[in-house]
């Protein structure tokens, strides 16, 4: 079964939250089988669901793109668990020629077995409308050579089409601190600043603990360096926690907690309470993906103004990467009418087709070239100054739900101290390895 990550289900459900019903026409709205007529076709399943704005602008590509090649496609708004109809159809040789997903979907479910086409070509080929540019060309590189492979043979087997990625938000219009934080002794100047003037800093779900483990693993990244958190957890000897930057980084969220700077009420709050509150302005920042305002936007106090920072850094050497989450197109090896599917995705790469994921689905396109929605004007400036890594150094699944998180839990909330948490992480961490054999 697919494991579906937490924040795709915030990420989308945003999405949703702020779609508007429309009515589906065209051939694009039909699971019938290709015709047998000899006619070109192919057949796409896709992540979304028939209402949601990004099937909106999907459908207008796939119906310009069946009347300018005179292929028929045969869509089927599968939903988020269109993965697990994939990996089923393989067994029954009922295959998609076109999927979609997030690359922490794809990878593990199809690419880590080697089921999906090698998309070189595809970043080689013509975007038809662009005077020869490439998808290569339009996408950067930083956001395709940041998806890891899963052990599978193929490097680049997914074309990203809209960028999520996460940054400290906060409320421009707020006078307590209105400029944004580039090291972390600002930050916690700032955090001064608003408990003295009965504000809180940090706005935080107790029960998020998928969320709240982001400043764990930003700290860290910003104390040890790229691949910090990685090297952490799937050290089997647990000999990576006695680093010294490890303790640091627990003493750090350790210090945000005993000096009140997380909003009161935190540790018994349910998600997504605090994040309403951040938005209603109790709260000066909100560590979260770039679907944050979507989900908050009804809640946000008048006159809030959204903005956003990389987060900051701990030492003059640190890095500056910034989280990118990508969601993107996939080809099924099994499939039969791969080239069509290779074919749709140079074609939707043009700037105006994939430029209805901002104008008309308010997200960030992959194409930078495409100005982004204005609650996301600061991301994409994240995201285009900064190097691109992956949530957790693009750890997932049991590691992080089973062996890291119980464990960080109880220093998030204030249960342990920090070293105490070193201590009971590093066993936490070894038993579990152990377990696994």
């Amino acid at each position: 079964m697919t494991h579906i990550k937490p924040w795709l289900k915030v990420a989308t459900g945003a999405i949703l939250a702020t779609s508007v019903a429309f009515t589906a026409s065209g051939c694009t709205t039909t699971d019938a089988p290709s015709g047998g007529d000899g006619a070109k076709s192919m057949t796409y399943w896709s992540m979304w669901t028939e209402t949601e704005p990004q099937a909106k602008v999907l459908k207008t590509s796939l119906d310009s793109f069946e009347k300018d090649t005179g292929i028929k496609v045969n869509v089927q708004w599968q939903g988020r668990k269109v993965l697990d109809k994939v990996t089923a159809g393989l067994l029954s040789g009922d295959v998609p020629d076109l999927v979609d997903q997030a690359y922490d979907g794809l990878g593990p479910t199809l690419a880590k077995t080697n089921q999906l086409e090698d998309m070189a070509s595809v970043l080689k080929a013509s975007i038809p409308g662009e005077d020869g540019k490439t998808v290569g060309d339009v996408i950067p590189a930083k956001y395709i050579d940041v998806i890891p492979t899963f052990g599978g043979d193929v490097k680049n087997y997914m074309v990203p089409y809209t960028i999520s990625n996460v940054s400290v938000f906060y409320n421009k219009a707020n006078k307590i601190a209105p400029e944004a934080p580039k090291t972390w002794d600002e930050l916690l100047a700032n955090c001064k600043k608003a408990v003295d003037a009965n504000m809180a800093c940090i706005a935080s779900d107790g029960d998020a603990t998928w969320a709240n483990s982001y400043w764990f693993d930003y700290l860290l990244n910003r104390n040890a360096g790229d691949g910090s958190f990685k090297k952490l957890v799937e050290d089997k000897t647990g000999a990576s926690w006695d680093d010294p930057a490890v303790l640091k980084t627990a003493e750090q969220i350790q210090d945000l907690i005993k000096s009140g700077y997380i909003i009161k009420g935190y540790d018994a709050s349910k998600y997504p309470e605090q994040q309403n509150a951040w938005a209603a302005d109790k709260a000066l920042y909100y560590l979260m993906g770039s679907w944050a305002p979507a989900e908050t936007q009804k809640y946000a106090a008048e006159g809030f103004d959204y903005g956003a920072f990389n987060f900051p850094t701990t030492t003059a050497s640190s890095t500056t990467a910034n989280d990118v989450i990508a969601f993107g197109f996939a080809v099924p090896k099994a499939g039969k009418h791969t080239a069509e599917a290779k074919q749709f995705i140079a074609y939707f790469a043009n700037k105006d087709r994939m430029g209805q994921i901002s104008t008309v689905a308010d997200n960030l396109s992959a194409r930078p070239d495409v100005e982004a929605p204005a609650q996301l004007a600061d991301v994409a400036t994240i995201l285009a100054d900064n190097p691109s890594r992956l949530p957790s150094d693009g750890v997932s699944g049991d590691i992080t739900d089973k062996g890291f998180n119980a464990t960080f839990e109880q220093l998030w909330l204030g249960k342990v101290t920090a070293e105490q948490y070193v201590k009971e992480a590093k066993t936490a961490m070894v038993a579990y390895w152990n377990a696994k054999g």
